[in-house]
This record gives structure tokens, C-alpha cells and sequence, in this order.
């Protein structure tokens, strides 16, 4: 199948949520809730299915976490560069900067599913696990900074970032996961055919959510910190990461998959915190439509490598 045809209908039903939003369910509390539902719910019972099903042997998972990880620290490095290459308020650098390296869970999720199933979704789940704290302590302090002469300063922020993380319910589905497989505990029948139900409302109930957020005028903030912003996440990032991925002893899904999570565009929470933490929200909700639009455009031939990869035919 190609990438096109591969991802074309996780995009339909993210301009499903677009027109939702647009025509029929236009109060924000509504939307609002069902990021809830999928963030708290939904989502969490797909990961903990994906986890406690996947084969992923201990060595293994130690060498693709190790990969992935250096690959996103590199990702990182990229975003810092852009913050300095394009010229703009202290703020405004900081507010772009972890737009960078954060990643949308539900296309990511949906392709993980599409290209491999339990297990790509398994290892996507525990780089997730990983990366999570990374990026949440790197964006909070960094935009915690920016704006610390106009709020109460950074009092407390270590705090506040731990809490953050240790509640997370991705966090805390993917542990449960590899607890409950490291015990070897069975999963009641009746129980598993719940989360399992469960997970399977995730993805698209997610996609039509990244789809009702979408913020076409935002565009017009920051034109080209934003460009430069989406070519560095959606181009750079996973050029960064199959270079990376080079020197480790990956096997073709572990290695795909590390390059689909550095392909992915932003998260629509950045949005969400950077408003919160006192930063340009305007220019955040311009960086994360432009992401997810480019990401229609650069992800279908992300994936073309991605299926070469599995394949065994890729090389450079």
C-alpha cells in the first residue's frame, strides 16, 4: 500500500473533526471533554492492551530506547537552532521551542497500529514512556524562564514538572502494562474485551479531537518562525533520526519506529500549556496547524521509508 494511500484515511477523519467543529459541534466545552475522555480514558486502556500483547524482549527494548532517545536529543538540538536562526522576542523563542520536539500521540498511535500493529504500538508506547519527562522538563523550565519576570518566577517548577509526569495517564497505562506483564498476570476475559473495546474508540475519537483544533487563521502569526518551525519538525527531524538510528543494531520495526515518532508533528497540548504558563499562545496555535497540515504532505512519504525499512530494502 502506499504512504498516500496508508495514511489518507487518518487524515479524512481529522477533516471530519475540522468540520464538526465547524458545523455542527462549535462549543468549545464540548471539545474540550472529549480530549478529556481520550487523554484519560481511552487512550490509556489502547495502551495498556498494546503493552501487556506486544513481544518486545528486555535487550531489545533497552537498545531502541537508547536509539530513539539520542535520535529526540538531537530533534531537540534542531529546535533550539531554529529558536536563534529566526529572530523574535525572548517569549515568543521559548513558546516555538518545544513546539520542536513534542509529538502528537493520536496520529502517531494510528500509524504505529497501521504499520505494525500491537508491537509498533508497544515500542512507540515505551519511547512515549521515556521521552515524555525528558520533553515536559526541558519545554516547562525553558518557557518557565522566558516568562518568569512576568509571573511568580520558577518557584516550585520542579515540582510542579515531576507531578506532571508521574500523573500522566500515558505514563502510568504504559508501567501498568509492563507490570502486569512482567508478572505474568492473566487479564480476565470480560476484562480484557473492556479495555479493549475501550481502545479501540482512541484513535479516531483522537484524530477527529487534532482535527477540531485546527486554527487556519492562526497562520498569519510569525509567518516565518512558524515555517521554519514545521520544516525542522516534519524534514529535519526524522532526516536527524534515520542518521542516528544508523549506529545502533536496530531491528526493522524498532528502527521504523523511531522514525515515525521523529516524523510526527507537534502536540496539540503545547498549545494548552503554553497559553497556561503565560506565553504566545497565538503563535504556538499557528505552529501546530501548519505542523499537522504540512504533516499530510511530508508523513505519507515518511512512510513510503517506513515500509522499506520493514521491508528490509532500505539503505543509505
Amino acid at each position: 500500500m502506499s504512504g498516500i494511500l496508508l495514511i489518507l484515511p487518518d487524515f479524512l477523519i481529522i477533516l471530519l473533526g475540522a468540520f464538526l467543529r465547524a458545523k455542527v459541534f462549535k462549543d468549545e466545552p464540548f471539545w474540550s471533554s472529549m480530549e478529556k475522555l481520550v487523554f484519560y480514558v481511552l487512550l490509556p486502556a489502547q495502551l495498556f492492551c498494546s503493552v501487556t500483547r506486544a513481544n518486545v524482549p528486555l535487550g531489545e527494548a533497552g537498545i531502541f530506547l537508547t536509539a530513539g532517545v539520542a535520535a529526540m536529543m538531537v530533534v531537540m538540538g534542531l529546535a533550539w537552532a531554529v529558536r536563534w536562526i529566526v529572530k523574535s522576542d525572548r517569549v515568543t523563542r521559548a513558546s516555538v521551542f518545544h513546539c520542536g520536539f513534542r509529538f502528537n500521540t493520536y496520529i502517531g498511535f494510528a500509524l504505529a497500529d497501521r504499520i505494525g500493529g500491537a508491537e509498533a504500538t508497544a515500542f512507540l508506547a515505551l519511547l512515549i514512556a521515556v521521552w515524555v519527562p525528558i520533553s515536559n522538563a526541558a519545554a516547562t523550565a525553558e518557557l518557565a524562564r522566558a516568562v518568569a519576570m512576568k509571573t511568580s518566577g520558577t518557584k516550585g517548577l520542579a515540582k510542579k514538572t515531576l507531578k506532571v509526569v508521574v500523573t500522566n495517564p500515558l505514563i502510568l497505562a504504559t508501567a501498568g502494562g509492563l507490570l502486569w506483564k512482567a508478572l505474568k498476570l492473566p487479564i480476565p476475559t470480560t476484562a480484557g474485551l473492556f479495555l479493549e473495546h475501550l481502545g479501540d474508540a482512541a484513535l479516531a475519537t483522537g484524530l477527529i479531537c487534532i482535527g477540531a483544533g485546527l486554527t487556519i487563521r492562526a497562520l498569519k502569526e510569525a509567518k516565518v518562525l512558524i515555517s521554519a518551525s514545521t520544516i525542522e519538525r516534519l524534514v529535519a527531524a526524522p532526516i536527524a533520526a534515520i542518521l542516528m538510528t544508523h549506529f545502533f543494531p536496530l531491528t526493522p520495526m524498532a528502527h521504523a519506529v523511531v522514525i515515525l515518532f521523529a516524523a510526527l508533528p507537534t502536540a496539540q497540548s503545547c498549545y494548552v500549556m503554553t497559553a497556561a504558563m503565560g506565553g504566545n499562545a497565538p503563535v504556538v496555535a499557528g505552529v501546530t496547524t501548519a505542523h499537522v497540515l504540512g504533516a499530510a504532505v511530508t508523513l505519507p512519504l515518511w512512510t513510503i521509508v517506513l515500509q522499506q525499512i520493514l521491508a528490509g530494502t532500505f539503505g543509505f
